[in-house]
């Protein structure tokens, strides 16, 4: 008769790599993960995110957070935010063709207000010329020597804070024509 025997545990995924090499314990890679994981949304004011990165030390089921007994009522969602872009914007070309463009150039008729106010200009509705758009290009005019984006101005603020002399600010300003005191 063959008994079994006890042996050492056998490695996870998690654990099979070396500490070094598992990307998750790398810094560099944990210092990306911060940057690039949360984004920032109009109206903060600082350039980073306030939400904690994830503890990788932990196992995921320390990480989880535990759910409420069934005795408590739960909290109601909280709505979405407004979108800050268009979808799905297509035009279509003098001869016919269609293409899809990139959302963020195509600011929500709110988000191009909110934007002008904090830039100083007012929201204006800009056409391709002979090329249609399912949503229209919204521009901010009269901040500057330059019309801006508005989209590109959200897109701005929402990866770089508008706390004063952020970069989204420097860019904005550059863009206006306007002198950095």
């Amino acid at each position: 008769m063959i008994t079994p025997t006890t042996s050492a545990a056998v490695p996870t995924a998690a654990t099979s790599q070396p500490a070094a090499t598992n990307p998750q314990n790398n810094a560099a890679w944990q210092q990306f993960y911060d940057w690039f994981a949360y984004g920032i949304l109009p109206g903060s004011s600082s350039g980073s995110s306030s939400t904690p990165a994830a503890a990788t030390d932990q196992p995921a089921a320390q990480a989880t957070t535990p759910k409420p007994p069934a005795s408590q009522p739960s909290q109601p969602a909280s709505p979405a935010p407004d979108p800050l872009f268009e979808a799905n914007v297509t035009g279509t070309g003098p001869f016919g063709g269609t293409s899809i463009y990139n959302s963020t150039q195509f600011a929500t008729a709110e988000t191009a207000q909110k934007m002008a106010d904090l830039v100083g200009g007012k929201e204006q509705d800009f056409t391709l010329g002979l090329y249609t758009t399912s949503a229209p290009i919204r521009e901010i005019v009269g901040a500057g020597a330059n019309p801006l984006n508005a989209g590109l101005v959200a897109d701005l603020f929402q990866k770089y804070g508008d706390a004063p002399n952020s970069y989204a600010w420097q860019v904005i300003d550059r863009d206006l024509g306007k002198i950095q005191g």
